[in-house]
């Protein structure tokens, strides 16, 4: 039994042991977070007196013997519209080009005679774009005897278009020959 209590009185002193480890180790995190804590509203303040002292010399530029540097790194994001950099002065001379550019093309444009101007599609459907382009649509190869829709045989198969393809083919008559192969076969006679 003395060996039990032995046994019972060397776990609880190792157990308090343990606790008072615990312990100092939590109290010099204590203190360390304490001292960081001090750091960084020291920080603040020295920020803040910067910026008071920036603000009331800014009526006349920044102080010389302000900490601030100019070689500090950009925020990132967004730039404000009024945003004034040290590289700025090569982006706005390019956007000025740019805009002189744009403003040439556009003065060009409205001086073009009307036949000279190309309108762009009022719809950007590739079917009246090509119209405008000068291409034509594809002659109908194929007709719906009940509706008197037309297939030209490229794309999609229409939903009326079933059975043997024979059964809607448009067949040319014999007595109508094309208008172009007539118009480039007779030459105007001159009187």
């Amino acid at each position: 039994m003395a060996t039990n209590l032995n046994t019972a009185k060397t776990l609880v002193q190792a157990d308090l042991d343990h606790a008072r480890n615990v312990l100092n180790l939590w109290t010099h995190q204590v203190e360390e977070l304490e001292k960081a804590l001090e750091q960084i509203a020291a920080v603040g303040n020295s920020r803040d007196a910067l910026r008071v002292e920036y603000q009331g010399g800014a009526a006349g530029g920044p102080s010389p013997d302000s900490s601030v540097t100019a070689d500090t790194k950009p925020k990132r994001g967004r730039k404000p519209k009024n945003a004034e950099d040290s590289a700025s002065t090569k982006s706005r001379a390019s956007t000025t080009t740019l805009t002189a550019k744009r403003g040439r093309k556009l003065a060009d444009r409205i001086t073009a005679a009307p036949e000279q101007v190309s309108e762009a599609p009022a719809n950007k459907n590739r079917k009246a774009a090509a119209a405008k382009n000068g291409r034509t649509k594809p002659a109908p190869k194929y007709k719906d005897p009940n509706s008197d829709k037309t297939w030209s045989g490229l794309g999609r198969r229409p939903a009326w278009f079933a059975g043997p393809a024979d059964q809607y083919a448009i067949r040319p008559q014999a007595g109508n020959v094309s208008n172009e192969s007539k118009s480039s076969s007779e030459t105007p006679q001159v009187a």
